[in-house]
């Protein structure tokens, strides 16, 4: 059920009067593109983009961040921690993307928790959009269970039919709900308006098609009986180890840290950056030994990673099936491909 219908305009004053107190970061057009931006004003989004190049995840977690400064002097040693509490509003989010943010917080908060990820995450408020239809060819959110959002965002907006251009809206959070009912934005939904979001719903159920030939449930089971097989030689024959589809990816996390030291070598801050298990060196230890040496052997673990062990660990897939990795691959490497012929050896 909606709890709140708003018009596209009113929805666009609200993100307008988030600007006196936060951050606005959201869909920017860029050459034919669409990109996540930081904004000065609500008329530079572009809501009715179809997908954005890369996901949202920069701005809770950096490519590059960091994490504390250092110094030592008269034979003593002190550190601080650096945190990032800039109030920061997500707009237009698609599900595919609230979805990976979610398996994001999942991630950084159990087992070690990590506080610079999550203080930028308690500041931050998500507008989510719905997607009417798949945004593009070769996407396969629906297979991956990615294509609704029914948590991670404060605010879920659906589209509804009709001439004017308006939402239906969900709230997902308390603060969702106080900034709405406190802005006195919209009206309460009518009959009307829920007969509408359920033709809405229709629609969109008949709009996503099934892609993979199995239900994303039982892909850890079959990649438990792929272990060996050859598909992944031969498709590692084509990748370059160019890291295209960890860095475009909404769900990767994996990082490495270093230190870096001003030029009187006492004093800096460690920082982390991105990292991808693709590139070449990622796996390299002491000793110069890589336990990952071969391209097969690390597009194995991506696609493990992805479809079998952060499922089997978070409860949730590693995967929203957005496809930016298949775009993003310069050898044309295709995850559906892997799934439908892993699914056909079985």
């Amino acid at each position: 059920m909606l709890d709140r219908v708003i018009s596209r305009d009113r929805l666009l004053e609200l993100i307008d009067e988030m600007a006196r107190s936060r951050r606005i970061v959201g869909s920017v057009k860029r050459f034919s593109h669409d990109f996540y931006e930081q904004v000065s004003h609500v008329s530079e989004l572009d809501l009715d983009f179809k997908y954005c190049v890369y996901g949202p995840k920069a701005v809770l977690f950096p490519s590059r961040q960091a994490l504390f400064t250092f110094k030592k002097e008269a034979g003593s040693f002190a550190s601080s921690p650096i945190y990032d509490e800039t109030p920061v509003a997500l707009a237009g989010v698609h599900p595919c993307d609230v979805n990976a943010i979610r398996l994001l917080d999942h991630a950084f908060a159990h087992t070690n928790r990590d506080e610079h990820y999550l203080t930028r995450r308690r500041q931050t408020f998500i507008i989510g959009i719905d997607c009417p239809m798949p945004c593009t060819d070769g996407v396969f959110c629906h297979d991956m269970k990615a294509n609704e959002a029914t948590k991670g965002a404060d605010l879920m907006c659906y589209p509804l039919p009709g001439e004017e251009a308006r939402y239906g809206v969900v709230f997902g959070t308390d603060a969702g709900r106080e900034f709405v009912l406190y802005s006195q934005a919209g009206n309460a939904p009518t009959v009307d308006d829920e007969r509408a979001f359920d033709r809405y719903r229709a629609e969109k159920r008949g709009a996503f098609r099934k892609v993979i030939p199995l239900d994303v449930d039982t892909l850890p089971e079959l990649l438990d009986r792929s272990y060996d097989s050859l598909l992944w030689e031969a498709t590692a024959r084509r990748c370059y180890s160019c890291g295209s589809c960890n860095l475009s990816c909404p769900t990767c996390f994996c990082f490495d840290t270093c230190d870096e030291l001003d030029l009187s070598l006492t004093a800096g801050a460690r920082v982390r950056k991105w990292d991808g298990c693709q590139l070449r060196e990622f796996a390299v230890v002491a000793g110069d030994h890589n336990f990952r040496p071969k391209a097969a052997s690390r597009l194995r673990h991506r696609i493990y990673r992805k479809a079998k062990w952060i499922k089997e660990r978070e409860g949730i897939a590693g995967c929203v099936g957005c496809a930016r990795c298949d775009r993003a691959c310069t050898a044309k490497i295709n995850s559906v491909e892997i799934f439908t012929q892993l699914a056909e050896e079985a």
